[in-house]
């Protein structure tokens, strides 16, 4: 690779916004749990979490890596991010959390639309990753009315 030439992300899982999921979900064409939305991002439940209140942090606009996104948008998306965290620790009554933002299919990205995860953890889970969870869509709607019961304080 030339000295000027810039490294690319393999992103072979590419899709018009018009056919990306995230897009059809921040325009309310696909079914979600939303937990948080503004004019910019849009928050909603994990369809196959990590653990209870695992939520994605998107911007509504298009982009499929970080390396799409201007720095004001960044900075955005990471302060929606810290923002919904703290309505999930305490809607789950979890111990801590972890952001994983992944770029490129070699990070695991599996939708290639810009987001955050927040993955609520507890003491006891320290030190390991859990299997991804199916929940019962009970579980599901009374964790996001928890998160957004918490947003709204």
């Amino acid at each position: 690779m030339a000295a000027n030439e810039e490294r690319r992300v393999l992103r072979r899982l590419s899709s018009a916004p018009s056919e990306c999921v995230f897009c059809k979900i921040a325009s309310g064409d696909s079914p979600s749990y939303v937990v948080y939305e503004d004019d910019d991002y849009i928050a909603f439940l994990d369809k196959f979490p990590f653990s209870r209140g695992h939520t994605l942090v998107c911007p509504k606009k298009h982009g499929e890596t970080i390396w799409d996104m201007g720095e004001a948008e960044i900075g955005g998306l990471f302060r929606t991010a810290a923002r919904v965290s703290k309505a999930i620790v305490a809607a789950v009554d979890a111990d801590g959390f972890r952001f994983v933002q992944n770029n490129g299919e070699a990070a695991n990205q599996v939708v290639a639309h810009v987001h955050v995860h927040v993955i609520p953890v507890r003491l006891e889970e320290r030190g390991r990753f859990n299997d991804r969870r199916v929940l019962s869509e009970d579980e599901m709607q009374s964790t996001a009315q928890g998160i957004r019961d918490r947003l709204a304080k």
